[in-house]
C-alpha cells in the first residue's frame, strides 16, 4: 500500500504500540539520521529513541532512571533543534508515549506542534494480540516483573475492553487509545498500521512514504545483534523469570543492579550472542487465551473504524484467532540448553565488572555526553534568567541594596 506523504513542516508523532517494530524503525531514524536531513527530515536528539523528552511532556516516568521524573531539559534539547530546521519534516518517536493519558496526550501533541505554529500527525502502529500480549510480557521480564505468562494472560485479559499489558489500552480518564489520541489531533491526523506477516516490508515502507524519503533508505540500516530486539524463547524466558524471583523477590536486590545484571547483563548477551534452534520453539498463547485475544482484537478494530482515521493495512488482522498451544504455560521448561545459561553467565559477569554484554568495552561511568548537553543547556537557561533580571533592574531607579544583593546571588550561582 502506498500513502500520500505529509505536508512539509509536519512533525510525525510516533507514540507505539510497545513490540510492533519501534526498535527497528528508530535504529533506521538513528543511523540514517544525516541522510535524512538531507532529505528534509530532522531526527533530533543523538539518542536512539526520544525516550526523555517525550516522557517529559507525557508525564510519564523514566523508570531505569534513579530520579524517575522527567525533566524539562529533555525536551528543550530536542524543540531546539527541531526549531533550527523550520523548513523540514521532523520524526519524534517513543513507543511508550501512547500509555498517557488524555491531558498528557493533549500537551506532547501541543509541544511537538510548538504551540499550533507546525501540523503534527500521529501514528499507532498494530499487530495481533495474540502475538502482542506474550511478547509484551517478555519486555515486563527485562524489567524483574515476577509473573508467570499464564499469570500475566489472566490479568491483561480479564477486561477484552481494557487490555491490561502495556498500559496503552487503559481507561482511566474514560476513554479508549483511538478515541483519546484521535480526540486530541482530530482523525485526518491520526494513522493507524496494522503489521501482517503477508507483509513484513510495511512498518518502515509507510514511514519513508509518510515523510516522503526515498523507497529503501530506512531498510538499508538493519539492526543486528541487542538492537534487533529478537524475542526470547520459553527456556530463555524462564530462565529469566527465575532470575527475577531470586534476585528481587527473594533477596530483594535493588532495582539498579537487576537492570545492570540481569537485563543489560544476562538478557542483552543471549539476545545478541545467541541464535535459538528452530527445535527450542517460540513463545505462544495458551489454548484458553486465543478467544479472549480474538474479542479484545475485535473491540479494537472497532474502536479503529467507529474513529474515522486513517489506517494502513488490514483491521481484520487484529481479530484473527492467533495460533496457540495446548501446553500449560505456568509450567517452564524442565531444562535449558547449555549456551543459554553459559551466554547469561558471561553477560551477568560483564555487568558485574563493568563492561557491555559482548564484554568489547568498558560503560561509562560518569555522565554520558547527552547528559553532559542537558546539564549545560539548564545552565545556559539559568544564566539567561538571571541576566535578563539583571537588565531589568538596571533599567529601575533601585539601584541600591537589591542590586547588589541580587547580582551576588547571581555570582553565587
Amino acid at each position: 500500500m502506498t500513502t500520500e506523504p505529509l505536508p512539509e513542516t509536519t512533525r510525525l508523532l510516533h507514540i507505539g504500540l510497545p513490540k510492533t517494530g519501534s526498535t527497528a524503525l528508530q535504529h533506521a531514524a538513528m543511523t540514517q539520521r544525516l541522510r535524512l536531513r538531507e532529505e528534509g527530515v530532522v531526527y533530533p536528539g543523538k539518542a536512539e529513541n526520544h525516550h526523555r523528552g517525550l516522557s517529559w511532556l507525557a508525564g510519564l516516568k523514566v523508570d531505569y532512571l534513579k530520579d524517575p521524573v522527567p525533566r524539562a531539559p529533555w525536551w528543550r534539547a530536542l524543540d531546539r533543534e527541531l526549531g533550527r530546521f523550520p523548513g523540514h519534516r521532523a520524526l519524534l518517536s517513543f513507543e511508550m508515549t501512547c500509555t498517557t493519558d488524555a491531558a498528557g496526550a493533549a500537551a506532547t501533541v501541543d509541544a511537538v506542534g510548538a504551540q499550533g505554529d507546525r501540523p503534527v500527525h500521529v501514528v499507532l502502529v498494530m499487530r495481533n494480540l495474540g502475538g502482542f500480549v506474550p511478547s509484551y510480557w517478555q519486555e515486563s521480564l527485562k524489567r524483574g516483573k515476577t509473573r508467570t505468562l499464564d499469570e500475566y494472560l489472566r490479568r491483561a485479559l480479564a477486561d477484552p475492553a481494557a487490555v491490561a499489558s502495556s498500559g496503552a489500552f487503559h481507561r482511566r480518564d474514560g476513554m479508549g487509545l483511538i478515541e483519546r489520541w484521535a480526540g486530541v489531533v482530530g482523525p485526518e491526523n491520526l494513522s493507524v498500521i496494522v503489521l501482517e506477516k503477508e507483509h513484513p516490508t510495511r512498518l518502515l515502507d509507510t514511514f519513508e512514504n509518510l515523510l516522503a524519503l526515498p523507497a529503501g533508505i530506512l531498510h538499508e540500516a538493519e539492526p543486528r545483534g541487542v538492537e534487533a530486539n529478537r524475542g526470547m524463547t520459553p527456556a530463555e524466558a524462564a530462565l529469566v523469570l527465575k532470575l527475577n524471583r531470586m534476585i528481587l523477590a527473594k533477596w530483594k536486590a535493588p532495582e539498579d543492579e537487576h537492570r545492570a545484571l540481569v537485563f543489560k547483563g544476562a538478557v542483552n548477551r543471549l539476545l545478541a550472542n545467541r541464535e535459538p534452534t528452530a527445535a527450542e520453539g517460540r513463545l505462544m498463547i495458551p489454548h484458553w487465551a486465543a478467544d479472549a485475544c480474538a474479542e479484545a482484537g475485535f473491540l479494537l478494530a472497532e474502536s479503529v473504524r467507529e474513529a474515522g482515521v486513517r489506517v494502513v493495512g488490514d483491521l481484520a488482522e487484529l481479530e484473527r484467532t492467533a495460533k496457540y498451544t495446548e501446553e500449560d504455560v505456568s509450567v517452564p521448561p524442565e531444562q535449558i540448553p547449555f549456551d543459554v545459561a553459559l551466554e547469561s553467565l558471561l553477560g551477568m559477569y560483564a555487568g558485574a565488572t563493568g563492561w557491555d554484554a559482548s564484554h568489547k568495552k568498558m560503560i561509562r561511568r560518569g555522565p554520558t555526553a547527552e547528559e553532559l548537553t542537558e546539564q549545560l543547556a539548564g545552565a545556559k537557561e539559568e544564566i539567561a534568567r538571571l541576566t535578563a533580571e539583571l537588565r531589568e533592574l538596571r533599567a529601575t531607579k533601585s539601584r541600591g541594596g537589591r542590586y547588589r544583593a541580587l547580582l551576588r546571588a547571581g555570582l553565587r550561582r
